[in-house]
């Protein structure tokens, strides 16, 4: 059962955007959604070549680079590939042996754990990057548990290390009330997301149909606004370097779909 727990918290890191744990509300948890949903993982979130090239522009091949939230592995396989030297870490032991499966299938060395995003002090290396991409951070269920977690970050990066951060934009849905996401509609399958506000926090609802039979589930998420990363990132000591509206470099504004932010170890 725990296992399974851990595995619903990185399915919404994941599902709140697809550019690509402190988590309350674990009695909403729905395990046959799980069951379902794990056969199509791959095709829900296939390696997004933008932010791969996106995200390697900010490293040199050598440098080591810590994937937070890693998922099945695709954004660290590809990274490795392009010469990096990658940690993945991922809670859920089923995905992280997935990882370590790919790597092998490819010949690549990849460092895999399953380390929550609250566990990353326990790493005993430092790095020269770390991705918290995916939606991931706003799994943390209050602005308090972000900042330790980015003065953790802070403190794990080598000196004028990059923390690269990915997550819905949500200056626009708390703005504009735009809490619908456009359906994944495959040959087998249809994919559905949206969101309802519950005082500080989004409920995220996620569908599945498959051949008429439909499942969903609901997990909360703390909206963090661009203003407030970006406060507590230099509280914590970082240096904006710079925020996006996507990974294609895009300026970040209201209307942006995502909001990436850049951000080095001083």
């Amino acid at each position: 059962m725990a296992s399974l727990v851990k595995t619903w918290q990185k399915w919404y890191i994941l599902l709140a955007v697809n550019d690509s744990i402190n988590i309350i509300g674990k009695e909403l948890i729905k395990l046959p959604f799980y069951h379902d949903l794990s056969s199509y993982y791959d095709q829900i979130f296939p390696l997004n070549q933008t932010a791969n090239t996106f995200i390697t522009q900010y490293f040199h091949k050598g440098n080591s680079v810590l994937d937070m939230g890693a998922g099945t592995g695709n954004m660290a396989i590809a990274l490795a590939e392009n010469g990096l030297n990658v940690t993945a870490s991922e809670p859920e032991e089923t995905m992280a042996e997935s990882i370590k499966k790919k790597a092998k299938s490819k010949g690549l060395l990849l460092s895999v754990h399953t380390k929550a995003m609250e566990e990353i002090d326990k790493f005993q290396e430092n790095f020269d990057g770390i991705l918290c991409i995916g939606n991931t951070l706003p799994h943390l269920s209050n602005l308090e548990g972000v900042e330790k977690f980015l003065q953790k970050c802070y403190i794990k990066l080598n000196p004028d290390g990059i923390i690269i951060l990915q997550q819905v934009n949500y200056d626009r849905v708390l703005s504009k009330n735009d809490f619908s996401f456009p359906a994944i509609e495959k040959e087998d399958f249809t994919f559905t997301r949206h969101y309802e506000k519950k005082d500080e926090h989004l409920l995220f609802t996620s569908g599945l149909t498959i051949n008429g039979d439909s499942t969903e589930n609901t997990i909360p998420l703390y909206p963090v606004t661009s203003q407030q990363l970006i406060t507590i990132l230099k509280k914590v000591g970082f240096q904006v370097v710079d925020v996006f509206g996507n990974f294609k470099g895009e300026s970040h504004s209201i209307e942006s779909p995502a909001l990436v932010t850049i951000a080095r170890k001083l």
